[in-house]
């Protein structure tokens, strides 16, 4: 069964990639690897810092092309090595709030030696508008991992 949007404020994105569950799973968890595809479209990460452990923080500061910056934060809650993760993320510097506070689960499960299929969840999204805008952001981040994993 394939997952999908629950309701008007979960985000449910699947695609398969290229690479190994671990491959992933280390593009999702290491600082010097997140600072290569961890923002859409024009913008660029200039730092990454993550402690994939559970209870451990990570921090991503993002710049567009007008030199605004746009920071993620968050905890994990829970991590399991090439197969799931799940913590909070939160955007710093929404319109209508200073800390807008998702929750976002990535699975990992490869469907042979060198093919994983990608699920991220992030539920809390406060509209409709929203999820529909963080769907379209993560299309464009996971269009530059899927670049990274092919170098």
């Amino acid at each position: 069964m394939m997952p999908h949007d629950d309701e008007p404020t979960t985000l449910v994105v699947v695609r398969t990639f290229d690479a190994s569950a671990a491959e992933l799973f280390e593009a999702w968890t290491e600082s010097s690897l997140l600072t290569q595809w961890l923002a859409p479209g024009a913008l660029r990460v200039t730092h990454a810092s993550a402690d994939a452990r559970p209870g451990g923080e990570y921090r991503i500061v993002a710049v567009d092309p007008l030199g605004t910056e746009h920071v993620t934060t968050g905890e994990y809650l829970e991590v399991v090595p090439g197969s799931r993760l799940v913590q909070t993320w939160v955007y710093h510097g929404h319109p209508t709030i200073e800390r807008y506070f998702t929750r976002l689960t990535v699975e990992f499960r490869e469907t042979s030696a060198d093919s994983t299929e990608l699920t991220i969840r992030q539920e809390l999204l406060l509209t409709p508008m929203d999820r529909e805008g963080n769907r379209y952001g993560w299309r464009l981040c996971l269009d530059k991992l899927e670049g990274l994993l092919r170098r």
